[in-house]
């Protein structure tokens, strides 16, 4: 079987594999799609289960959750395995430079990224380096799989597509500008908002893009989101664009003109209505604002003031917005009305995004602690 025939099977079994595990917490946006969505239950007023604060510890990338684990890496150059359910470690590996992104998951392998452009691929039962990979340069975003390939972007702006098993370079694509999006998987191909003011859409078979890219308004440094073959895409000029893929067209753009701040968070889609069809995307900008838009039109539903700026990115679960700020305040949000629910307060800068399995929401602070909400009972 040739390999473009193989990567066909591969995206087919990769979707089957989704749904089968969704429970788990895989990549930094949840699933292959940047969703920032969980098809969980949470309580209404999460408990503090436990919280882990290893000496010398910072943390800016969240954690990834699969099999009743937890796995993060910190600003040092460590990684971590956690217990899911007490928070205990399971195992710890030094390396030499630091971790600002998320690490992600796939067929008992944890694949992350240093800010020296060095990639490991660790053993998820006992941190066992399976292979080392050296790209030169500062890794962008959490990986993302498709199946026996890793996707990895890196700041000068290239995509790079690896072999799971062996680490082996398999293609890359150059934007041309910088990159600090992670790669969205929409049908055969790889999505990356670009700070060259264009949505790549990278042929996932051949490494090459299809056309010059979807025109945004400003340099992007968000991770599309996708939902119905719609991407959703922020600038770093305050505007948020949603694009219909199949069509290969803008479907429409918001800013808000009265109070319109960069953007540097990825959003969270998912379906607010089954019965009237109605989805919404979920944004936070730097003017400390959370915004519900209507997911057809753009339309603001909602907006919530919180109160320092998110540059974490929110996640969607259990109709709640969950995303932390600078204030180091975790919030909870009403997904219809944007009014709060929820709020807990922690040590330090929430730079990191929530992670959520298992009826437990996980979070991480730029001081070095890793907490864990849920349900005592």
């Amino acid at each position: 079987m040739r390999y473009s025939q193989l990567l066909c099977v591969s995206i087919a079994l990769f979707a089957l594999a989704s749904v089968l595990r969704a429970g788990d917490w895989p990549t930094a946006r949840g699933d292959a799609w940047s969703t920032g969505f969980a098809d969980e239950k949470l309580p209404n007023q999460p408990e503090l289960l436990w919280e882990f604060k290893p000496e010398k510890s910072g943390f800016e990338g969240n954690a990834v959750i699969a099999d009743g684990k937890v796995w993060i890496g910190d600003v040092e150059g460590s990684m971590f395995c956690l217990d899911l359910a007490t928070g205990k470690e399971i195992w710890k590996v030094k390396q030499k430079n630091g971790f600002i992104v998320s690490p992600a998951y796939r067929d008992e392998r944890v694949v992350i990224g240093d800010f020296d452009g060095q990639i490991f691929c660790f053993s998820a039962s006992d941190g066992t380096v399976l292979w080392q990979a050296e790209l030169g340069q500062a890794i962008a975003g959490g990986a993302n799989f498709i199946d026996e390939m890793v996707l990895l972007t890196s700041e000068a702006g290239q995509l790079f597509a690896l072999e799971l098993k062996t680490g082996k370079q398999l293609w890359e694509y150059a934007t041309g500008d910088q990159l600090r999006s992670a790669a969205t998987l929409w049908n055969d191909y790889a999505l990356l908002g670009g700070c060259d003011g264009r949505l790549h859409k990278i042929n996932l078979r051949t490494g090459s893009a299809e056309g010059e890219g979807l025109l945004l308004d400003g340099p992007s440094g968000s991770t599309p989101a996708v939902l119905d073959a719609i991407a959703i895409v922020p600038t770093q000029s305050g505007q948020v664009l949603a694009f219909d893929m199949e069509k290969g067209l803008k479907k429409w753009s918001f800013v808000d003109a009265e109070r319109s701040q960069e953007i540097r968070s990825s959003p969270a889609v998912a379906v607010l209505s089954e019965t009237s069809h109605q989805n919404i995307a979920v944004v936070t900008t730097r003017n400390r604002r959370v915004l519900g838009l209507e997911f057809d039109s753009g339309k603001m539903l909602w907006e919530a003031v919180v109160r320092k700026r998110c540059d974490a990115s929110p996640v969607i679960c259990d109709g709640r917005v969950w995303v932390g700020g600078l204030d180091g305040t975790l919030y909870a949000f009403d997904l219809r009305t944007g009014e709060e629910r929820w709020s807990y307060y922690l040590t330090g800068q929430l730079i990191a995004s929530p992670s959520i399995s298992n009826g437990k929401i996980i979070v991480a602070t730029d001081k070095g602690t890793v907490a864990c909400f849920g349900n005592k009972n």
